[in-house]
């Protein structure tokens, strides 16, 4: 009697959790990296990727830092055009500072509007922040890279 409870139950439970087939849209990805006073910063924009024809102009990067920070480009790889500049505009942290907050600034100009989301991802700690948005529309998303 307890085999027998034992398969029924095992029965409902994989039909009831069987795996489902979805379509799922496919993304497309670009992802640079830069460097913040020696810490890779990885930021990822993704979106629908039926929508890159659509895509006019170069993706556009933006890095805002402390005036007194360390920042590089590091790599610009992708499938789609895409430009990336640092721009140091921030208040400067003092020398004790625990933290460099950063702000990306990420532009994706389409004839067409869709979602995107941004991640950006530093080493120091595995951080992670992301912020959805839409193309056309300059998508912000600040965080604090901490143990610089």
């Amino acid at each position: 009697m307890l085999a027998l409870s034992f398969s029924v139950c095992t029965v409902i439970s994989t039909l009831a959790l069987g795996t489902t087939a979805a379509a799922r849209p496919e993304w497309c990805e670009e992802d640079p990296v830069f460097l913040v006073n020696g810490a890779l910063v990885d930021v990822t924009t993704a979106f629908p990727a039926e929508y890159l024809s659509a895509i006019k102009e170069p993706v556009a990067f933006e890095l805002l830092v402390p005036s007194n920070a360390i920042a590089a480009v590091v790599a610009l790889p992708g499938s789609v055009p895409m430009t990336a500049k640092i721009t140091r505009s921030l208040p400067a942290n003092g020398l004790l500072s625990l933290g460099v907050p950063v702000v990306v600034k990420v532009t994706v100009k389409a004839s067409a509007s869709f979602d995107t989301k941004t991640t950006v991802t530093g080493t120091y700690l595995r951080l992670s922040s992301a912020a959805y948005g839409k193309s056309n529309v300059t998508t912000f998303v600040r965080y604090t890279l901490i143990g610089l």
